[in-house]
């Protein structure tokens, strides 16, 4: 690609830009919310930045920066996402089939802003090394998530997906109990649970503290205990000491063993998304949105930008492979790599990844030219909706 870097900063983003007849067909949205959404996802990854001021300046026009900045608070203000929708976009951006069993993590991102206690749950697809948002919700309030809230959002998965897309959902020591742990096996749901060392499990009569059943265990060892009762309902039982020593105990239903111990180890690749969606990649937690539905809105972009990153990071690593450093660890993460690259095209500095960037927009447009497939074009309504 020749020319200045300010010329090719503009063809890089007026690719995006002709992609918008690709999204009004397949989010069934009208030609300005679809204008701001590519601002926002170009900025984000351009920019790493989520703040409106920022995302302004993606916004074709002669308008002034004021009034851009309050196109963008509109959007935020107006805007419904149809997230079923949206979750199949990124999936497909993101190379995952939906009609394959899926790998599903559960877990809270939380932090303070403005004194405002900002706190989502999230249900995130594991992939590679990272996981990525497929739905959340704000809980718009401090501490632990309820029964009801961990419903919700699993059963809006089944109600887009089926159960039968689920291959396990993973979950950390937070979300135990027996209203919980009830409701997922009444639905025949797989999932593995860490549990507390402190709990107490019942067999044949015999109540006993859990961690008094792996105290024996050395580094690196795994011991399973068959089927016991935790929180008055029949789990499989499992631990593993990692080789720093670190006490895992898992509870599981419709897997067992060694696998249930497989299955929660990619429940660390939520953590490692949550990561890239803030300090590491787009600085989530910079953002001034908080209420009314913004925040999930916000994640719904960012879930499809990390996606994106995720995919042009396997497309580049095919044609310059990540260097592996002598403890056997990547370089990079492919979503660095994805990110970097996306990141200096947008910005005009990218002219190694230039003759690549075409084929990462083709990844975008081929995934919302199925979403359209299988979403049928309806009439456009108004999109007022949370006021």
């Amino acid at each position: 690609m020749t020319g200045t870097p300010g010329e090719r900063n503009t063809m890089s983003h007026k690719k995006l830009i002709q992609m918008t007849p690709e999204f009004q067909k397949a989010l069934n949205l009208n030609k300005a919310r679809v204008v701001c959404l590519i601002a926002i996802i170009a900025a984000v990854i351009g920019l790493n930045s989520v703040l409106l001021a920022k995302i302004a300046n993606k916004i074709p026009g002669k308008a002034r920066p004021k009034s851009k900045v309050r196109r963008l608070q509109r959007f935020f203000d107006e805007l419904i996402l149809d997230f079923k929708k949206v979750a199949l976009l990124v999936l497909s951006i993101a190379k995952i089939n939906p009609k394959e069993p899926m790998v599903l993590a559960l877990d809270r991102t939380n932090w303070d802003r403005r004194e405002n206690e900002i706190n989502i749950l999230t249900l995130s697809v594991c992939t590679g090394d990272t996981a990525i948002p497929l739905l959340c919700k704000d809980l718009r309030c401090k501490g632990n998530s309820n029964t009801d809230e961990r419903a919700g959002i699993i059963g809006q998965f089944i109600s887009f997906f089926g159960v039968p897309q689920v291959k396990c959902l993973v979950c950390d020591r937070e979300f135990v109990g027996k209203d919980w742990f009830k409701w997922l096996q009444k639905r025949n749901i797989p999932f593995v649970c860490r549990l507390r060392s402190n709990f107490v499990v019942e067999t044949n009569g015999k109540k006993q503290y859990i961690k008094d059943f792996f105290h024996q265990l050395s580094n690196g060892e795994f011991l399973n205990l068959g089927v016991y009762l935790v929180c008055g309902v029949k789990l499989h039982v499992c631990g593993l000491k990692t080789k720093k020593g670190d006490l895992m105990i898992l509870g599981s239903h419709g897997t067992s063993g060694e696998d249930a111990a497989n299955m929660y180890l990619k429940r660390w690749n939520i953590e490692t998304g949550f990561s890239q969606l803030k300090t590491r990649g787009f600085r989530l937690e910079d953002t001034r949105l908080c209420g009314d539905g913004k925040m999930d809105l916000l994640f719904a972009l960012l879930a499809i930008s990390l996606a994106w990153c995720y995919s042009c990071g396997t497309m580049t690593e095919n044609v310059v492979p990540i260097k592996l450093l002598k403890h056997g660890r990547k370089e990079q993460s492919v979503f660095r790599r994805g990110l970097d690259a996306l990141c200096a095209c947008l910005q005009g500095n990218g002219c190694f990844w230039s003759r690549l960037f075409r084929r990462m927009v083709a990844v975008f447009a081929d995934a919302l030219s199925f979403v359209a497939s299988v979403f049928p074009a309806c009439r456009l309504k108004s999109s007022f909706s949370r006021r």
